[in-house]
């Protein structure tokens, strides 16, 4: 594919990911009719099954960064700043997107300009199981929570026009896209929801998530947020 043509670029960071990412791998793969390319950012996995895996993509002849492990926030801006694509997905390695998510995102930004974020609901699978239906753009909801997952397509200039994924956030918990989002409505870029299934959400026990939650991480990670973008929290 020459790199020219290159439309979207889809990121996937891993970390001792490895049981997972070939999945998430095939899912993206699955969309035939977009021009598109693959990054994977090995954060500096140690696990010997994942490396394993990224040893076998690497000579297979995937894009693959390799850096020091520095969290998911820095994982992902290594890989938009290598990427060719004007649109970026940003795709966690224990999940999957749907083959149209790549063709919608690209149509939505491409027809409407003022929009930086395209987002979908995603259906449940793993330790829980359903279809988690998120709501159209609210901006006093997304004050008060994160509904909308990294899982988006968004507009690379919006990436740096936000000074990209925040790398700190207090002890690497999470949250690095919401405050991404945050950053965005600030700089009044528009969000556009497709109501329908997108993406796959992979429900574990152990995942990162599940550390945003312990209440003392959250409390942290809020007071953080709402700091740093006080001048939403006060209008």
């Amino acid at each position: 594919m020459s790199l020219d043509k290159i439309t979207l670029s889809v990121i996937i960071p891993c970390y001792n990911q490895g049981e997972y990412i070939l999945d998430a791998i095939a899912s993206v793969e699955d969309c035939f009719e977009a021009n598109f390319e693959l990054i994977i950012v090995n954060d500096g996995s140690t696990e010997s099954l994942t490396l394993e895996v990224l040893d076998y993509l690497q000579r297979q002849e995937y894009q693959i960064i390799h850096q020091s492990n520095q969290g998911l926030a820095t994982a992902r801006n290594v890989g938009i700043k290598a990427s060719q694509g004007k649109y970026i997905l940003a795709l966690d390695a224990d999940n999957k997107i749907r083959p149209n998510y790549i063709i919608k995102g690209i149509e939505t930004l491409d027809q409407f300009p003022p929009v930086g974020v395209v987002y979908g609901d995603k259906e449940l699978f793993g330790d829980r199981t359903g279809i988690w239906q998120v709501p159209d753009f609210d901006p006093t909801r997304l004050l008060q929570s994160n509904y909308i997952d990294a899982c988006a397509v968004f507009r690379k200039t919006l990436w740096q026009d936000c000074g990209g994924y925040d790398p700190n956030i207090p002890e690497k918990l999470g949250f690095e896209d919401w405050d991404l989002w945050l950053s965005a409505l600030e700089k009044r870029w528009e969000f556009y929801h497709i109501p329908e299934v997108l993406f796959d959400y992979r429900v574990r026990a152990k995942s990162m998530v599940t550390r945003c939650l312990i209440p003392e991480n959250q409390e942290k990670l809020i007071r953080y947020l709402r700091t740093k973008h006080q001048t939403l929290y006060q209008g």
